[in-house]
């Protein structure tokens, strides 16, 4: 299950203030940890040293030496029985020539607890660990070793890591509720956005509003107003060929219906083969009109331009003008390329070869018979491609030329040949996807010229 952006804030916060707690609770520890064992070793060197030197002054003199180290012990422990609990955990020996046992503390083993070098050292006696520190007088008639059980070190870390632990784990469920409020109130632009978006209608397009969006999630609504543009865009497409197609269409059917019923209910066979043979070019009108505006509706959506290559115009000419050959045969229309023909733009190969059979086409179905079509395909001085398609049809009026791109527009030189209006708006709608320009103008052979000029590659 997919977790939420407020789940996935709230969990890497939180483990990240964790963690760094954690961290800083260990480093301290640590740190800790290694102060106190200083601390300690420089109190059992100065306790050694102080040790030594009373040790020294009291045993310089006879009658100490004339005593027994018992005596000594045993007014040490009277002492030491009326002290802190701690000084049980404190041991200390008093070792003079010959490895005799001076005086030692109630705790004190009467065996050396380290051996003869000076320094630190652990030793375990009686299941307790111990850190002892030795230390001999300048003349080696005395050695003093001070132990201090581990446990009072241990005791001491331990209470430092509570006092560290203990405030991080109490006011942890204070920290989750503080990252949970900042997080959903940084987060409430985003919901509101939702709301807003899941709230509206189906044709409810207009742009989202960009006030107090943050700026991280201004490129998503951006994009998403962008989406809202091109759907709307997309739908009134949708609803105009609808409407055009509806138009289009209701007239070309009436007159298929007239054509049947005369066919149909005329008992003079001449009248019902006139009927019949309108009823087929009727069907033939239709059809071409269906099949222009499914082209149409088909270069409506930007996708049909994505797969873009290079695209070689004279050899995609040479095909339309063969696929188009048999109808400028019927109408003994010579059509040529021009041998010299050069060009390759990047583009869509499908939109390109409907533009040219579209461009084509035309030019024979306004083309008296026994006209000419010339297409000509060239290179420009500063790389770009131009595509021209000229004919000795009747032309374009000059004042009509702007309109003849609008769907449906018939010019008036155009009334009397059968077509759908549609085939420049075709046109026009693939040269405004490659970027390209079309102009129309009076060609040489006496009647239209179209000349499609693209970009340099």
């Amino acid at each position: 299950m997919t977790r939420s952006i407020r789940q996935r804030l709230l969990v890497t916060l939180l483990s990240v203030v964790i963690l760094s707690w954690v961290l800083t609770a260990l480093s301290g520890y640590y740190e800790a940890h290694h102060e106190i064992e200083e601390l300690f070793d420089a109190q059992l060197a100065q306790s050694a040293r102080v040790l030594l030197a009373m040790s020294s002054h009291e045993l310089e003199e006879e009658r100490l030496y004339g005593q027994s180290g018992n005596n000594v012990i045993t007014a040490y422990e009277a002492e030491l029985a009326a002290g802190h609990e701690y000084e049980r955990k404190l041991a200390f020996q008093v070792w003079t020539e010959g490895n005799k046992l001076a005086l030692r503390s109630e705790n004190a083993p009467t065996f050396p607890m380290a051996g003869e070098a000076n320094g630190y050292s652990e030793r375990t006696l009686n299941e307790t660990h111990w850190r002892v520190y030795s230390l001999t007088g300048a003349h080696g008639k005395i050695r003093v070793q001070v132990a201090q059980s581990l446990e009072i070190r241990n005791e001491l870390v331990e209470a430092i890591a509570q006092r560290l632990l203990i405030p991080i784990l109490l006011s942890l469920p204070l920290l989750a509720l503080l990252i949970w409020f900042g997080v959903t109130r940084a987060l409430r632009p985003l919901l509101d956005l939702a709301r807003d978006v899941s709230q509206r209608d189906p044709d409810q397009l207009q742009p989202l509003p960009l006030e107090h969006i943050p700026a991280e999630s201004r490129p998503l609504v951006e994009s998403l107003n962008q989406l809202f543009d091109r759907l709307e865009t997309a739908f009134e497409n949708e609803r105009r060929f609808t409407a055009d197609a509806a138009h289009e269409l209701r007239t070309p059917l009436a007159a298929l219906r007239i054509q049947a019923q005369v066919a149909q209910g005329s008992e003079d066979e001449t009248a019902r083969r006139h009927a019949l043979q309108q009823l087929v070019q009727g069907v033939d009108r239709a059809t071409h009109l269906v099949q222009q505006l499914l082209t149409l509706a088909r270069l409506d959506p930007d996708t049909a331009y994505v797969d873009k290559r290079e695209v070689d115009l004279c050899t995609l000419a040479r095909e339309t003008l063969a696929e188009l050959s048999a109808a400028a045969q019927a109408k003994n229309i010579e059509m040529s390329l021009d041998p010299a023909c050069h060009g390759r733009v990047r583009g869509n190969h499908d939109a390109l070869a409907i533009l040219l059979r579209n461009l084509v086409e035309n030019a024979i179905r306004y083309t008296p018979e026994g006209g000419t079509v010339e297409v000509r395909v060239q290179t420009r001085e500063d790389q770009g491609v131009e595509l021209s398609v000229a004919d000795s049809g009747p032309g374009i009026p000059e004042e009509e030329r702007p309109q003849v791109m609008e769907r449906f527009y018939r010019s008036s030189t155009a009334q009397q040949t059968p077509g759908s209006g549609l085939g420049l708006s075709i046109v026009q709608r693939v040269v405004e996807h490659h970027k390209a320009t079309l102009t129309l103008g009076s060609s040489t052979l006496g009647g239209l010229e179209v000349t499609v000029r693209f970009p340099k590659p």
